[in-house]
């Protein structure tokens, strides 16, 4: 029989910790999308050096709100780990993107006192 340590079963159990794998295991499954515009028309035309992401609500009691993080390689974004752009809702447009470079987007929810995983990752080309 395994041993349990007390003080480590009842962190698994608390709030916090239900509040965070709630986090986690939903930013992981939200789709982010890298459009033109905020239009889901295949028609629209989006402003030179932009990029519009949507991605899926996060429901979990305590979310504050979502980052966006972004940058020119798989994984490397311009905004470090805790520092990525707050976002109150599940749109936002990215601006001041350099032309012929490609940008990768991420986005992760947070509370309080801490921030899910990041979602998928999605990219764009800049024309």
């Amino acid at each position: 029989m395994a041993y349990v340590h007390p003080t480590h079963q009842a962190d698994c159990n608390s709030p916090g910790r239900a509040y965070s794998s709630a986090l986690l295991l939903l930013a992981i499954a939200g789709l982010l999308i890298a459009c033109g515009c905020a239009s889901s028309s295949s028609t629209c035309i989006s402003a030179p050096g932009t990029a519009t992401l949507t991605w899926d609500a996060v429901s979990a009691a305590g979310l504050n709100g979502y980052k966006v993080y972004y940058g020119p390689a798989p994984g490397v974004y311009l905004q470090g780990s805790g520092q990525g752009i707050s976002v109150g809702d599940t749109t936002y447009t990215v601006t001041g993107l350099s032309s012929g470079t490609t940008y990768y987007f991420a986005v992760t929810a947070y509370g309080s006192s801490n921030e899910s995983s990041p979602s998928n990752e999605v990219l764009k080309n800049i024309p």
